[in-house]
């Protein structure tokens, strides 16, 4: 098997190979009405919700110093089967194949068997691999491609590598850009899943319903942990596509309109990039973020999200520290604390109102 090497400020040459599954390469008739039948939810109906409520809980911290906090759970498996919200973006990308069919079956000019069998990769600390592979296996979709980095530890690797998926690994502190990260993962031709977010509308998508979920809790502040960003962007495209609407307002929304522009979406990251034990939020370098601060100031100014809305870096020690003070009240683990640790710390620096209600999410507990 080759091994992965890596050039300083390049990214690395070849990858080492730990699993391939063999998968047809193109398209056909079979394949067509399997993909076909992936279910079909309607987009924003609460009557007949895509997804299942997570639930949010009643979190007094007195006891630690702090104040009532609300905890949106995304641990809970009734609704995410892998115990992560990562579930919800494997079901959305899952669907971009039922597409594909349908639009194949809409085109008789075309012969499916000319059409290549569209495959993703992503790079994973885990919880989206995890949430892919499973998802995928259920509808017997192409195994996802999985990229891990040479630090995963070998416990986390071992699972992956009895899932439903291609598994590869390499030294990724280079700097990774799509078409690196499709080479590394033998899929050349195929796609990769973050450089892909607007394309495939996950920006909007991913966690649609986790987000109007969140937002009918009426909080002053959310707190969410911030790893590739895309929960972020998922608040933060729904805050500007709720503020400007007129008239068809998504019937997904229970409190006012006007109230959600006001609140504050507030990511944190470790302070730590590199050695963080909130490890499932460390990277490199994050080539596919969607927007920047300059994004977040134009909305901030234009009144579509609340005047401190942005992205944070949280100490380590509020990491630790919130990681045991959330899992006393749900299933989590140090990234998925982290929107409560930047809680902490605003608490401690007396930026927390009283009177503020404070919503953070947990992402939940994966592998």
């Amino acid at each position: 098997m080759p091994k992965s090497r890596t050039l300083r400020g390049h990214a690395p040459q070849e990858a080492e190979i730990l699993k391939q599954i063999p998968y047809p390469l193109f398209m056909n008739r079979e394949l067509v009405e399997r993909f076909a039948a992936i279910p079909l939810y309607e987009s924003n109906n609460p009557k007949k919700p895509e997804w299942r409520e997570t639930p949010v809980i009643l979190a007094d911290l007195s006891r630690y110093g702090y104040g009532i906090v609300l905890i949106k759970d995304e641990s809970d498996k009734r609704s995410n089967p892998t115990g992560t919200f990562k579930d919800r973006l494997a079901w959305e990308v899952d669907t971009i194949y039922r597409e594909m069919a349908i639009s194949l079956d809409a085109n008789p000019g075309i012969d499916p068997r000319r059409v290549r069998v569209p495959r993703f990769s992503i790079i994973t600390n885990g919880n989206a691999g995890l949430a892919l592979a499973k998802m995928f296996e259920k509808y017997w979709l192409p195994p996802v491609k999985l990229l891990i980095d040479t630090s995963c530890p070998e416990e986390r690797v071992g699972i992956l590598l009895k899932q439903y998926a291609d598994v590869y690994r390499a030294d990724l502190r280079g700097e990774l850009g799509d078409k690196d990260i499709r080479k590394l993962t033998n899929n050349s031709s195929g796609i990769e899943i973050d450089s892909s977010i607007r394309c495939l509308d996950l920006n909007s998508v991913a966690y649609d319903w986790h987000v109007f979920e969140a937002l009918n809790q009426g909080a002053d502040k959310i707190f969410v942990p911030y790893g590739s960003g895309l929960l972020f962007e998922n608040y933060l495209t729904w805050q500007r596509m709720i503020g400007r609407m007129s008239g068809n307002i998504d019937p997904r929304l229970k409190v006012p309109q006007g109230a959600v522009p006001s609140m504050n979406i507030m990511a944190a990251e470790p302070r730590m990039i590199v050695n963080s034990s909130a490890d499932k939020l460390v990277k490199y370098h994050n080539p596919f973020a969607i927007s920047s601060e300059s994004d977040w100031r134009v909305m901030k100014k234009l009144g579509l999200s609340g005047h401190e809305t942005g992205k944070y870096r949280v100490p380590e020690e509020y990491i630790d520290e919130a990681y045991r003070i959330m899992s006393k009240f749900v299933p989590c683990e140090k990234s998925s604390s982290a929107g409560l640790a930047l809680y902490l710390f605003q608490y401690d620096m007396g930026m927390i109102s009283p009177d503020e209600k404070c919503l953070a999410i947990n992402t939940g507990k994966g592998i």
